[in-house]
């Protein structure tokens, strides 16, 4: 297994912000793996949605984990609400899911100004449909997770200091190379 600390969980969930925030407090880095497809081709993912699919964009989710598991260690790696599903997950560090109910998520989203964390998010453009997934994928991200954090009403910068005391509980806090 890498030494990476991967963050997932369902779209809107915070895991950018837990990541950036975990970045702050240990002085590693952190990559988003939607960031990386973005700059992979060259276009938003809402678009590239619209354009090629899913099943294309899962197939640039897998290209990228693959990646990782070649290329990258000691990293904190923010995951799109999709990547759970690629086969290597587990080989590329300690798993963390955060956990909040969909009615949290989507408040969540919402409070945002503008809309705009809603209306990047392809998948959340039909909220029934949304839930759906969101019931359908809640028992594999705890299945695909080394650890699953409760995130509803808590700031990124807390729940960051709650992966970072496991790690250290455990002796798995990564040390920078």
């Amino acid at each position: 297994m890498k030494n990476n600390i991967l963050i997932t969980g369902f779209m809107g969930v915070g895991k950018s912000r837990t990541a950036r925030a975990l970045a702050a407090a240990t002085g590693l880095f952190a990559v988003d793996t939607d960031d990386l497809i973005e700059s992979l081709i060259h276009t938003t993912i809402s678009d590239f949605f619209k354009s090629h699919g899913e099943p294309a964009f899962r197939r640039l989710e897998q290209d990228v984990a693959n990646w990782l598991e070649r290329s990258v260690d000691h990293t904190i790696v923010s995951t799109g609400g999709g990547f759970f599903m690629v086969p290597n997950l587990l080989k590329l560090g300690q798993v963390f899911f955060l956990d909040a109910d969909f009615d949290a998520i989507y408040q969540r989203l919402r409070a945002q100004p503008g809309g705009r964390q809603i209306a990047k998010r392809p998948l959340f453009q039909n909220l029934d449909e949304a839930g759906k997934r969101y019931q359908d994928r809640l028992p594999l991200y705890r299945q695909n997770a080394h650890h699953i954090i409760q995130v509803k009403g808590r700031e990124s910068n807390v729940v960051a200091l709650e992966i970072q005391n496991i790690l250290q509980s455990r002796g798995l806090l990564l040390k920078k190379p």
